[in-house]
């Protein structure tokens, strides 16, 4: 952070303004960061559903394979018994 020490005013008025322009300089730079943080947040809230809604997906594939897989082997063992 800035200091005064390195700082002279001729003027009150001078100083007045030099600390007034750095607290709004300030003061924009943690609205921006806010605003950054926001739109981060946003975006990760996005993100995260996508993930579920994939996450979602991919069990469901998951238990279908299971499925079709146990499906398959008895059939097999099916095939088996029948030709024995």
């Amino acid at each position: 952070m800035e200091d005064s020490e390195g700082c002279h005013f001729s003027s009150v008025e001078e100083e007045t303004r030099y600390w007034k322009e750095l607290a709004m300089k300030y003061k924009q730079c943690a609205e921006n960061t806010q605003e950054e943080f926001r739109e981060f947040q946003e975006g990760s809230r996005e993100y995260e559903a996508e993930l579920e809604t994939q996450l979602q997906q991919t069990e469901s594939r998951n238990r279908d394979l299971l499925s079709e897989n146990n499906r398959l082997r008895m059939e097999l063992e099916s095939n088996k018994h029948e030709h024995n």
